[in-house]
Parts: structure tokens; sequence; C-alpha cells
């Protein structure tokens, strides 16, 4: 454990306004946590400008009575309504010191949309529809197909659009799960975090671009004969890269956010004007267009299904940084809908003109499948190699969104402070207004794998397979966890409705749909494939592992926590590691940790971890300070 994690900061114990209490004719519970719903000591306010009284009438959720009472305006049912409306005011008058924990609300509409476009836009399109094509033989069942696609996946964002309005913060499945599945109490975050840090990172996306940055310079080379080492060495130097840029210039990344999404759209309809242009020639794709060849089945076409909506995944991707979007409910509902609609309508326009230009055979045999769109592009302008570099740029910039959005949930988990060092890792950078540390993990997380497994051995490198089939999981439990959002929510609004499933039936048949289909997903993923390629039931061995260990690290955790469990005390003692955690609405909470819990309300996680180290641990620290400053002193330092 960090040393500088044993004790909280001086700059972090700032002291707290005191909140009035109401002054009612009755008794009242104060419910100011999702997680607590019976606790009675409340947080400090958010603001000075909320400290006003209000006459609205409160209501007892533990007894259901009506309190003749005046409400502060830090009650539960106004403060998520202040919530973003103080933090839209501080985005425009502060900015970002060492220790800002919630970040400003200064992303748009437009760039919303954006990184919802650059997520999803990105190799798949490329080389999936050969695939699909393959498996559906059929070219007009496989442009339904991606229709379909695009049906599901609205109806899909609808769910994350009812956690995103519900609870704006950064994080997404970190804050969802932890707050529709509170118990046991920190399981649910502790998991995901384990298995955000160790899987959560860019390894595919930086192997496309190093493959396709070396196709480039060795023309001719297939992608299969690359040189190993250089292929390793590429990637590397691309993660870095973007890493730095994030770091140094993220103002001007997001400059390139919207760039590279209309660079994108423009990319797609210069192919689809292009494709419709040579299928007049002789011999073009439309020749057997409305053909059904031979060997269709239900089972391939719902493989073809799986591998189409893995293209679409990413419009999730603005959920991860929800608590910097201005206007959270009104901008993620329209960006989702446009960026969808934009979507579905490139994905069919280009698989089009893939089929338009090229016949089934081609598309369809052993080295066809995988390169839909350098044969199009061999056939209409006799070259690869453009193609090639727009593509590595499409995937560059895919690779900056997700990178960014990876990073920002690895700050969020190190804000709540369950991993060591959390200091570093939730900093950000007074000056250049970056998540330095949370990318430093980032890094470290996705160049491990990229060293370490083979890339050449598989299409979908093992560590990456576990990211998408963990991200599926994730999907199930989501899904299954959305009916009981409405429950959590009234805990701080009686009042509270979903925002675009009010229908109980329809919520449920939704959730039923989203879940039954990611199930599917998960058992098509783990069949096993042909000869050479990569066992994908390891990919649920592994996971389990994954989720083994994170439990294992949460027991940990709570052994070590010092409470009125004497046997916890005393294991505290004997290690020497206390670990204290507060959450929203605890009692006998320490001073100074109440100006952390107000940080913690307004990233949405309601929840901070302090420890402390004593005994031979705490000698131990002291003997490192010791030679720490020896080494400065010997050095010049």
């Amino acid at each position: 454990m960090s040393s500088d994690d044993s004790n909280v900061s001086g700059s972090e114990s700032r002291s707290a306004e005191s909140s009035s209490s109401p002054t009612c004719n009755g008794s009242s519970t104060s419910h100011t946590r999702l997680r607590s719903s019976t606790t009675s000591t409340s947080i400090p306010p958010l603001s000075n400008d909320l400290q006003e009284t209000s006459d609205i009438k409160g209501t007892d959720p533990t007894r259901g009575e009506s309190l003749d009472c005046e409400v502060p305006a830090t009650s539960p049912d106004i403060r998520l309504r202040s919530l973003d409306e103080e933090q839209d005011k501080e985005s425009e008058n502060t900015d970002f010191t060492e220790d800002t924990r919630v970040p400003r609300r200064n992303l748009g509409y437009i760039q919303t949309t954006s990184f919802m476009l650059n997520a999803s836009l990105g190799y798949g399109i490329f080389t999936t529809p050969g695939y699909v094509l393959a498996l559906t033989h059929s070219k007009e069942v496989c442009l339904g197909l991606w229709a379909v696609g695009g049906v599901y996946s609205a109806l899909a964002a609808t769910i994350f659009l009812e956690y995103g309005t519900a609870l704006p913060f950064n994080g997404m499945a970190l804050i969802y799960l932890d707050e529709v599945f509170p118990r046991p109490k920190l399981l649910a975050t502790v998991i995901f975090s384990v298995f955000w840090i160790f899987f959560g990172g860019t390894v595919t996306l930086s192997k496309t671009v190093a493959q396709s940055i070396l196709s480039v310079a060795n023309p001719g080379v297939p992608s299969t004969q690359l040189s190993l080492g250089q292929l390793k060495f590429t990637a590397v130097v691309v993660q870095t890269v973007v890493c730095l840029l994030l770091y140094f210039v993220r103002r001007l990344c997001f400059v390139f956010n919207s760039a590279f999404a209309l660079y994108k759209i423009i990319f797609c309809l210069v192919i689809f004007v292009a494709g419709m242009i040579a299928s007049r020639r002789s011999n073009s794709g439309f020749d057997d267009f409305d053909t059904q060849f031979s060997g269709y089945n239900g089972a391939d076409s719902l493989t073809a299904m799986i591998y189409i909506l893995l293209c679409y995944q990413g419009w999730d991707s603005a959920n991860y940084i929800a608590g910097e979007i201005k206007d959270c409910k009104r901008t993620l509902k329209w960006s989702a809908v446009t960026a969808i609609s934009i979507l579905t309508c490139l994905y069919m326009l280009v698989t089009l003109a893939f089929f338009s230009v090229t016949d089934y055979v081609t598309l369809t045999n052993k080295s066809g499948q995988a390169n839909a769109a350098t044969q199009f592009s061999q056939k209409v302008f006799g070259s690869t190699t453009g193609m090639q570099v727009a593509i590595a740029l499409s995937v560059f910039s895919d690779q900056v969104t997700v990178t960014y959005t990876c990073a920002k949930v690895k700050q969020a988990i190190a804000w709540q402070g369950i991993i060591p060092f959390y200091r570093f890792f939730g900093k950000t950078d007074r000056n250049l207004d970056s998540p330095g540390g949370a990318l430093l993990l980032h890094w470290v997380f996705t160049v491990i794998p990229l060293l370490a497994v083979n890339l050449a051995n598989d299409q979908r490198p093992f560590f990456t397979g576990i990211y998408g089939y963990g991200y599926q999981v994730m999907y199930v439990f989501l899904g299954v966890g959305l009916p009981r959002l409405q429950s959590r929510m009234r805990v701080l609004d009686t009042n509270w409705r979903p925002t675009y499933l009010r229908n109980r039936k329809l919520l449920l048949l939704l959730c039923f749909i989203f879940v039954s289909m990611n199930i599917v997903i998960l058992v098509i993923e783990a069949l096993p494939l042909e000869s050479g390629t990569t066992s994908r039931f390891y990919w649920p061995i592994a996971l389990i592992a994954i989720f083994a260990f994170g439990i294992i690290y949460w027991a940990v955790l709570r052994a070590l926590q010092s409470d009125k469990v004497k046997d916890r005390g005393a294991l505290s003692s004997m290690v020497g590691l206390e670990v204290n955690i507060y959450e929203e609405g605890d009692e006998n909470m320490p001073e100074e940790m109440r100006s952390l819990m107000r940080d913690a309300a307004r990233d949405g996680s309601r929840r901070r971890v302090q420890y402390k180290v004593t005994g031979p641990a705490s000698r131990c620290r002291e003997g490192y300070y010791k030679f720490q400053d020896t080494i400065l002193q010997n050095y010049g330092y």
C-alpha cells in the first residue's frame, strides 16, 4: 500500500460547513444516499448556494407519512436536480486543481455524438461484411441483418439512457452495478474494478493500427506474415503516443475527436459513391445480388447477427464519461439517437458498396472474408495502400476515444480509494487538465498483454477475448439490474420515475430481450473454432478466475475493516493496516472525511476508503521514508 494512502492529506481535509436540520411536526429520517435507506447522519451540503430552504412537503420513505415541514434544499430529492446545475455552473467558472475530484461538465452534443461514432466506427465495418455474407449466403439477408442490428442497438441504448440520466457520473458500470446490486457491500464495485483494470485496455486497437502501418510499409506482405517483433514494438509505440497525446494535449484531442468523426462519415460516403459508380462495370457484384446461395441455416444467421452487434458496440461510450456531459439528460438522448442513426445508415451504405462491386465467391473465400475493404479498393482504385492508410486513421481515432474513456473509468475507480496508490492514479494534472495517473495505469495494463501474448496466434487475442466476454457478462447484469433502478432511486426521490421506460411491462420485455441476446452471445463466443486458434472455453474459465480474485480482494478489504466486530479489529491490528469504508450517511464519520464525502457525492460513488498504517507496518513506513530522504539528499535533490 502506498505511503501516501495511509492518511488523509491536508489539502483533502478542508473543513465542511454544517447543514441545518429540518424542523418538522413529525419524525423524519434523512435519506442521503442510494445504498443506505435508514441512516440519519447527513453529509455536508454541496455548496453554500444550496443552504436556503424551500417550502416543500416531505415524505418519510420508511413510514409513508407526510411531514409538514420545511425541507432543506439539500434534501435528497432536490440534490440530484441541483447537482447538474451546480457542476454546470462550476464548469464555466472554475479550473481543475491537483485535488479536484469532479470533472467539469463541458462536453456538448457534437462532442458526445463524436465519442459514440468514433468508438463504434473503427475496424469492424471494413472486415465484418465478408464474414456475415459467408454465414448468411445472401447479400439481401446480410443487408437486412445490418438494419436489424441498428434497431436492436437503439433498443439497447434505451437501457443505458435510463442509467445515464438517473446516474450522470463517470464510470458507467462502476456506478450502475453498485447502485442496483448494493449488497454485499462494495462487492460489485471491487469485482468490476479488478476486471476493468486488468482487461479494460486497447490491445486489439493497438495491434490493428500497428498492423495497418506495417502493411503500408511492407506492400505485398500479408498481414499474417508480418514480423511479430515489429508488430509488438509498433503496437507499444502507438499506445504510448496515444497516452502522451491525451496527457499533454487533451483539449486538442477533443478537437480531433470531432474532426475524426466527420472524417469517418465522409470516408464511408466516399466508399458508397465510389462503389455505386464502379458497379456499372461488367461482372460487378450486382450480378448475384439477389441470389440465395446454398448452405443457409438459422444458427449461422444468429452468429452473423452477433458479428454485426459487435460492430455496433461503442454507442455506450458516452456513458463512461457522463459526468463530463453538459445537460446530460438531453445531450445523451439526442447524441445516442444521432449516433445510432448515422451508424445504421453508414453500415448499410458501406456494405451495399462492397456487395455491389465484389461478387459473392470473392467475398466469401478464405482470404476475402477478412479483406472486404481491401478487395473493394483493389477493384475500384487499383491499389490498396490508400484504403489501408484510411482504415489506420479510422482505427487510430477509435483508439484515442477508447483510451480516454477507459482511463476515466480507472480514475473513477481510484477516486473511491479501493486500489493501491489511489491518490496518484486518481489525480488530475492542474496544468494539463488530464488524468495522468489513470493514463499510466491504462498504458501499463495494455502494454503487458501486447508484449506477453502472441498477437499473430488468433484474430482475437486471448486478453481481448476475455475483455469482450467480460463485457457481455457486464451487459447481462446491467439488464437484470435495470428493473431495480426505480426502487433504488426512489430512496432519494419518492416521486422518481424512469425517463424512457415508464411502462413496467415494456421495461421488463426490453430487459428480457437485452439479457437473452447477451447470453446467446456468451454461449456462441465460447464455442470452439477451427484447430490452431485459442480455445474459446478458456475465456469463461479465465473470467471466473478474475471474478474469484476480485472476491478475494473484497474479502481482504472487509476483513481489514475496523468496526464493531472484534475479530476484524484484531486482524487489522495484527497486520498493521486498518481499512475504513465510509459511505454517505454513515454515523460517526470523522470530521476530516466530510469534505471527501462531498466529493464522493459529486462523482456518484458516495463512498471513500481510508487506510491507516499502525504497528510494525508503520515502523516499516517510517524506515522507508528515512531511506528515501537519505537517497534524495545524497543525490542532491
